[in-house]
């Protein structure tokens, strides 16, 4: 194990939709992939919403989350 870590996290979400599930989601899967590639154990993980975009557009002009 490498220790605990604190991170943060910026996303792009689809409105509307159930953000604070998806922010959870987002913390869930993280903090489990950084333990099992890495061995980090993510203490606290700050997810910000960046953005929020339309689920009903389909414009694909738009770049990744960074």
């Amino acid at each position: 194990m490498l220790g605990e870590a604190r991170m943060r996290i910026a996303v792009e979400l689809g409105y509307p939709s159930d953000i604070g599930a998806q922010c959870a989601a987002v913390r869930r899967e993280v903090t489990e992939r950084l333990w099992t590639w890495a061995g980090m154990d993510v203490s606290d993980l700050a997810v910000s919403v960046e953005r929020l975009h339309s689920v009903h557009s389909r414009h694909t002009d738009r770049g990744r989350v960074r």
